[in-house]
């Protein structure tokens, strides 16, 4: 018996002493404490865990447990006091030495051999691991939030803040899923926006980009969507249960449009032409297509303003596009030819230039210049234009030559575009065009509007490859006499509408009379045009016109018609009007 005994203290010593080593390779302290008598027995690995010494049955617990985390730990304990139930908690400790360190504390209560209710316990330090989970949360919120960064950067425009292109589409789309709802479009799009970066520099376009989108950002309401397409493009998209909504935010916008915007310290004022259109949401797909017509008109129609869609809007502008597709096959075809007006010397009467006018020889007929050219203006083709009469003009200046016909000059119009062309001159002196064989006519009004350093120069180097300068209808504008002593052309154009009441006016015949005075005080030539009858004819010439244009000596005619005049170098004016 005694030998069973000492072997079973042994074993009993030998567990012991591995529970010991067991627990103090885990890090765990324990401790009881006895409710009754209020008293706590910690071992030497929990004293350790909280870097004090305590009393054998001291309790000073609490006196360690961070003041932020006291209460809380503390009514976790009274709770399973009262209910005599398992006890759980973390908490944070100070050490001694200042260290804060984390805790997890697990209990049981139960009741000892004395008949005593206890709660023994287990604590360790937990702390490297709620840093290691504080770490994971913050890496996790930051992987999150640079997620939604990078899907706000996805779906929105990087200067405004609005929807870009990509996210409106997909928000759009959904719309046609809300049955029973009116969807209106307002289209937007910044006028002259290629001027503002001109004028201020990319950074002021860029100030203005954002201005706006902050201005539609306050226009929507809940649900409605603000974008930017690209560009200066933008687009409102409201879905309401009655139509009207529209029109309150076009109203709104303009507005908040009129208030000046700072620039450099420079007080400006942003325009914008503005489409719209509405359909039920059953209805989109053409929706878009709608408010970019109207958009299309409003700027058409003169620039900040709105026009609203209709079915008639779009036959008329679907038109218009099936007419630029015309013309720019046409002019690929070579259909856009000069078709020459004779120009006569206002006493003999023999001809001393022809004037070369764009026509457009189509399918459907030839088409007079106010047919195209207002929509070659609109869509960048006056270049091509300008091009396609001046080489055609060329090569039938060259015909006539190998057919020994004189002719003195051709005259050619210069759009705006061309003039302010820096690689105009270069252009120019690739055709090599014979000295006085070319006189560039530049409309008067557009010429004025266009006086830059640039235009100056273009214009200077332009006649050193020997070709004319003229000004078409003088006297149409408040600046002619201006450009008239700033740019000595070598001839102008007295306007049209000047001299066709010439017979009976004698006001208009004293306001030609000191135009041509002046005009001849510079040492310019004076054309007359719209020349109706010899009777224009003849009182120009008394007033001292130089050369004469006009019905009474022939209409536009191509260059078929023309080469047989040219066959006599004088012609009879008919006496009426053609």
């Amino acid at each position: 018996m005694e030998t069973k005994l000492t072997w079973t203290n042994n074993e009993l010593e030998d567990l012991v002493r591995q529970l010991n080593i067991a627990l103090e390779a885990s890090g765990i302290g324990i401790w009881q404490h006895n409710l009754l008598k209020n008293q706590t027995r910690w071992d030497e690995q929990l004293q350790s865990i909280y870097g004090i010494n305590k009393g054998l049955l001291d309790v000073v617990w609490l006196e360690s447990v961070h003041p932020d985390d006291c209460s809380r730990a503390s009514a976790l304990f009274e709770e399973a006091i009262r209910n005599r139930s398992d006890y759980a908690s973390e908490f944070r400790i100070i050490r001694p030495n200042g260290a804060v360190r984390h805790i997890r504390s697990r209990a049981k209560y139960f009741v000892d051999g004395q008949g005593e209710p206890c709660f023994i316990g287990a604590e360790w330090d937990v702390t490297e691991d709620v840093l290691r989970n504080e770490q994971l949360a913050r890496e996790r919120e930051a992987a999150d939030s640079s997620r939604a960064d990078a899907r706000y950067a996805a779906d929105h425009d990087y200067l405004t803040g609005l929807l870009n292109r990509r996210a409106f589409d997909e928000a759009f789309a959904a719309l046609g899923r809300e049955a029973g709802r009116i969807v209106s479009v307002c289209h937007i799009d910044i006028d002259r926006f290629k001027d503002i970066n001109d004028r201020f520099g990319h950074a002021g376009g860029d100030q203005v980009l954002r201005h706006v989108g902050s201005l539609l950002t306050a226009c929507v309401g809940d649900g409605e969507i603000a974008a930017r397409l690209g560009g200066d493009e933008f687009v409102i998209v409201s879905h309401h249960l009655s139509p009207g909504r529209d029109t309150g935010i076009v109203r709104d916008l303009r507005q908040a449009l009129r208030r000046p915007l700072d620039i450099d310290g420079e007080p400006f004022v942003i325009e914008c032409s503005i489409g719209l259109a509405s359909a039920p949401s059953d209805q989109l797909a053409s929706l878009l297509a709608s408010s970019d017509l109207a958009l299309y008109e409003a700027k058409r129609g003169g620039r900040n303003r709105d026009e609203l869609f209709s079915p008639s809007l779009a036959n008329k502008i679907n038109a218009e596009k099936q007419l630029l597709q015309e013309l720019k096959t046409g002019l690929r075809a070579g259909e856009v030819v000069p078709y020459y007006q004779v120009q006569v010397d206002a006493r003999s009467y023999e001809i001393c230039g022809l004037e070369a006018l764009a026509r457009w020889e189509s399918a459907k007929g030839v088409r007079s210049p106010a047919e195209f050219l207002p929509l070659a203006a609109a869509h960048g083709l006056m270049e091509a234009i300008d091009d396609a009469i001046l080489q055609r003009a060329l090569f039938d200046i060259n015909r006539w030559s190998l057919a020994d016909l004189d002719v003195p000059r051709v005259s050619v119009n210069l759009s705006a575009e061309r003039l302010a062309d820096p690689n105009l001159p270069a252009k120019v002196k690739q055709l090599q065009i014979p000295p006085g064989r070319i006189s560039f006519e530049l409309i008067e009004t557009i010429f004025f509007d266009s006086l830059s350093g640039q235009v100056k120069r273009n214009i200077d180097k332009i006649r050193e490859c020997g070709i004319d300068i003229e000004i078409d209808d003088l006297g149409s504008g408040h600046a002619s006499l201006l450009g008239l002593v700033e740019l000595r052309p070598n001839r102008v154009k007295i306007d049209r509408q000047l001299v066709l009441p010439v017979l009976e006016n004698e006001t208009q015949r004293r306001l030609i009379g000191s135009l041509i005075d002046i005009a001849r005080s510079l040492d310019v030539e004076i054309v007359a045009e719209g020349v109706e009858t010899i009777a224009h004819a003849e009182v120009l010439a008394k007033l001292g016109a130089d050369i004469l244009q006009g019905y009474a000596f022939g209409r536009p005619q191509p260059v078929s018609a023309i080469t047989s005049l040219l066959q006599n170098a004088a012609i009879t004016p008919r006496r009426k009007a053609l």
